[in-house]
């Protein structure tokens, strides 16, 4: 599970309308679940909070700045982008209008508009390379990230690891993560942290040259 505090739910709005800024949101009728999504801007891949989220748009929880009128892609699940741009900013918040009107549950599902429903969505990750040091109960060595979440992250090595091997990842500017092999292929190695980075040190961290 994620990590998060009580003001860092996700409203799901059951309207047609792109959420507003806090002062101005009408009391529509909504359900709260924790929801971490990815923001792409141009080149560059961020992690976000979705704070609110309708079928037109979303209000995100943003940790680099944003401008009205930029165009982003929003990924509320791995892999399903939903091309968008913004109408408004607020401080640390910023409300995105979809290009298209999205099916809300399903996109929380992790449906795709061209297929049928995937399983239940991980959080999306963060395509980058940035060194790191991987340790095991044998061997200590340098690795390669290649995308990270709170929850876990790809590592570029030549190890061989056997799935739920225990290691811990250490990486520059974030705290060490303890984590489990949840697979070992093609020279890369999926992690799923034993306890969730902390998600606005992590997004700062993502945003820096690091």
């Amino acid at each position: 599970m994620d990590n998060f505090d009580a003001n860092e739910l996700t409203s799901v709005s059951l309207d047609a309308a792109v959420p507003l800024p806090p002062e101005r949101r009408s009391e529509m009728r909504r359900t709260t679940l924790l929801r971490v999504g990815k923001l792409v801007v141009g080149d560059d891949q961020r992690l976000c909070m979705i704070r609110n989220i309708s079928s037109a748009g979303a209000m995100l929880k943003v940790y680099q700045p944003l401008a009205v009128g930029d165009p982003v892609a929003v990924e509320v699940t791995p892999d399903c982008p939903v091309e968008a741009r913004v109408i408004w900013t607020t401080e640390d918040l910023a409300g995105v209008a979809f290009a298209k009107s999205i099916d809300v549950i399903a996109a929380l599902r992790g449906g795709r508009a061209d297929g049928p429903y995937r399983r239940a969505a991980r959080t999306p990750r963060v395509r980058l390379t940035r060194p790191a040091r991987l340790c095991t109960e044998t061997a200590e060595c340098d690795v390669t990230l290649r995308d990270i979440s709170p929850n876990g992250a790809c590592v570029e090595t030549g190890l061989k690891l056997a799935n739920d091997a225990e290691v811990a990842l250490f990486i520059p500017g974030l705290p060490t993560a303890p984590a489990r092999v949840r697979w070992c292929r093609d020279g890369r190695v999926g992690l799923e942290f034993d306890l969730p980075l902390p998600i606005d040190r992590l997004a700062d961290w993502i945003g820096s040259d690091a």
